[in-house]
């Protein structure tokens, strides 16, 4: 007998998304594996040797610019010599500034803010309710 009422997931939003009234596109990246999970929000940077980054990583000879937001969390594992990890990233919309994420030593989303706006992602502050 089928079961009708059975808990088989949860939803719990996350408002990176701030809203849906600018329009919301997204594009496929190979993420640089080796890096471990990367959170949904994670702001990526693509390098001129075509691989996703998170933002703030510097890598010696690979100039970086902005990319996108990542759509999920992607696991790219702990192997730097493995090919790039296929991901999603959103390329334009409004996106909570507390909710992006960025790495290493001093890097802030303000620090990526003036060039975000460049393709078209606009970060907000938004209230949390927890």
């Amino acid at each position: 007998m089928m079961k009708m009422f059975e808990k088989t997931g949860e939803f719990k939003p996350d408002s990176l998304i701030v809203s849906p009234d600018f329009p919301i596109l997204k594009e496929g990246i190979g993420l640089k594996a080796g890096y471990g999970v990367l959170k949904r929000g994670s702001l990526i940077m693509k390098g001129a040797d075509n691989a996703g980054y998170i933002a703030g990583t510097t890598v010696d000879g690979v100039e970086m610019k902005i990319f996108g937001i990542l759509t999920d969390d992607t696991d790219t594992g702990t192997d730097n010599t493995a090919g790039n990890i296929p991901a999603v990233a959103y390329q334009s919309g409004e996106f909570n500034r507390g909710a992006v994420v960025v790495s290493g030593e001093g890097a802030t989303v303000d620090t990526f803010e003036d060039d975000l706006k460049g393709i078209n992602i606009y970060l907000r502050s938004v209230q949390n309710y927890e």
